[in-house]
């Protein structure tokens, strides 16, 4: 997958999906999915524009879902040929729609649009489909609008997978963004409490603009040098040892090695239960022996193997 910039010139012909994409889910892979088959029939390159940076920060909203990084991998792994990057700060936030589509077609050539029904576009959000579909037309480039994708009857929303994410139902929210959760993020030194617990952790170092899971013990997986691994990950404080600091700890299944420093890629699929103060070190050790049990029987599940 290539990555370009909104303000560069790419001449390859696209099919190009639109909108906001603060995740990745089920109704955006219909989108992509759309934009690829289209892209393949008229011997274009498919193509997704997002925000590089926090737009829900600069609209003073909740934090996002998924980073730009995260997003990239979602596409990459969807097979996306083109993601296109763009900055969302005053002078964007200000764009007219007419103004955004002209710099879009210049920029870009554009032959065939996909959007949602409820796609907006411009300053204000001014924009419309309708409006959309007037500028494709006089242009001649071909706009499709998707339905919306929807579970149990109700559209796939943000606010919807929001929810799921602050109360940690990583189940029906993996089902709904049709692949497991993710953080990615650099390895980072930490208290190497876990360490002494014979639980050595790695300490993953999660964006400040990603809204974060409820804290709680989940059973996951993390990639690193292209190897994934099994592991139960701690996200919160640890109240045994008075630290209230917020972390995403990961205990690695099965791995002996230094990880500092590199990055990382943490899915998640179940949380398993709460985080709690234990009366002493030794108590937590035995409830870590529990942990671990339950959390390769999952993984062996989900995952399969010895994930």
């Amino acid at each position: 997958m290539k990555t370009v910039d909104f303000n560069a010139h790419f001449n390859e012909p696209i099919a190009v999906a639109l909108g906001f994409f603060d995740c990745i889910h089920l109704g955006h892979r219909a989108l992509v999915r759309a934009a690829q088959a289209e892209a393949r029939e008229i011997c274009a390159k498919s193509a997704l524009l997002t925000f590089k940076n926090d737009i829900g920060a600069s609209l003073g909203q909740e934090r996002q879902i998924y980073t730009f990084e995260e997003r990239a991998v979602a596409l990459e792994r969807m097979g996306l040929d083109v993601l296109i990057a763009a900055q969302f700060d005053e002078e964007f936030k200000k764009l007219p729609a007419e103004e955004f589509f002209e710099y879009l077609i210049e920029h870009f050539n554009v032959k065939s649009i996909f959007v949602g029904q409820d796609y907006t576009f411009g300053a204000g959000g001014a924009g419309g489909v309708a409006l959309l579909s007037l500028l494709c037309s006089e242009r001649g480039i071909k706009l499709n609008v998707m339905p919306y994708e929807r579970a149990d009857g109700q559209k796939i929303s943000t606010s919807q997978l929001k929810a799921l994410v602050k109360c940690g139902n990583m189940q029906l929210l993996n089902a709904l963004l049709g692949a497991p959760y993710m953080i990615k993020g650099r390895i980072v030194s930490n208290r190497r409490v876990g360490a002494k617990l014979g639980y050595p952790t790695a300490n993953i170092d999660m964006s400040r603009n990603k809204l974060p899971p409820r804290d709680g013990i989940y059973a996951t997986t993390i990639t690193v040098d292209g190897k994934t691994y099994g592991g139960m990950t701690n996200i919160g404080d640890k109240p045994t040892f008075g630290d209230s600091e917020q972390t995403v700890e990961t205990y690695i299944f099965d791995f002996n090695g230094d990880l500092y420093g590199k990055d990382a890629l943490l899915e998640v699929y179940e949380r398993t239960r709460d985080v709690r103060r234990f009366e002493s070190p030794q108590a937590l050790v035995e409830q870590l022996h529990k942990d671990e049990s339950q959390i390769r029987q999952i993984l062996k599940t989900i995952a399969g193997g010895n994930k």
